[in-house]
């Protein structure tokens, strides 16, 4: 193993030539699968994933995978800690190229400047052997959807939380010093 963590999802698509006009892949998780998305995803339930995509070729050894993912996510609201329903329907898109032709990354001796483009497309994804494995990438995509703080439409905390009653403020030690210059006495002002 190379230390890289294992996906709670597999799906495989033959590395081999693409025709040109692409190969559907029609995805269904198993109710197995969808358990194993749930542990790893921290969730009460995951009742149902699925997706509908399109592995046409890229470069010469390579594939673009784009499409649809659908998933319903059960999960405890935030608020009652009754379980919400989370329906999901996103885009998916993901790019593949065989180790052997994937850009090698550079170890530099010395510290270089690293500028990152956040609207830049990803890198292909490297893949060795006769099969892609489209499952990590799904289950990112779907991680990063499935809502943290989960609740149902209109549900809000409590009431606001009220500040404290305001207290009698203790008198000042000046007010105290003014009392006995006008003879009434020490903090309550009762003349001892």
């Amino acid at each position: 193993m190379d230390g890289e963590p294992v996906s709670p999802l597999r799906v495989l698509l033959p590395a081999g030539p693409l025709p040109q006009d692409g190969r559907r892949i029609a995805f269904k998780a198993t109710p197995e699968d969808c358990a194993r998305l749930a542990a790893a995803l921290q969730v009460d339930r995951l009742t149902a994933m699925g997706a509908n995509l399109m592995a046409r070729p890229f470069r010469k050894d390579g594939a673009r995978v784009t499409g649809r993912f659908s998933a319903v996510v059960v999960q405890k609201s935030v608020v009652t800690l009754e379980p919400v329903e989370q329906r999901i329907d996103e885009p998916f898109e993901a790019t593949f190229l065989r180790e052997a032709r994937a850009p090698r990354r550079q170890a530099e001796a010395e510290p270089t400047e690293i500028v990152i483009d956040p609207e830049a497309e990803d890198p292909p994804e490297p893949f060795v052997g006769d099969r892609i494995d489209l499952g990590p990438r799904l289950y990112e995509a779907l991680a990063l959807v499935v809502d943290p703080y989960p609740k149902r439409p209109g549900e809000r905390f409590g009431a606001a939380i009220e500040p404290e009653a305001e207290t009698e403020e203790p008198p000042s030690p000046f007010a105290v010093l003014a009392n006995f210059r006008d003879g009434r006495g020490g903090p309550g002002g009762d003349g001892d």
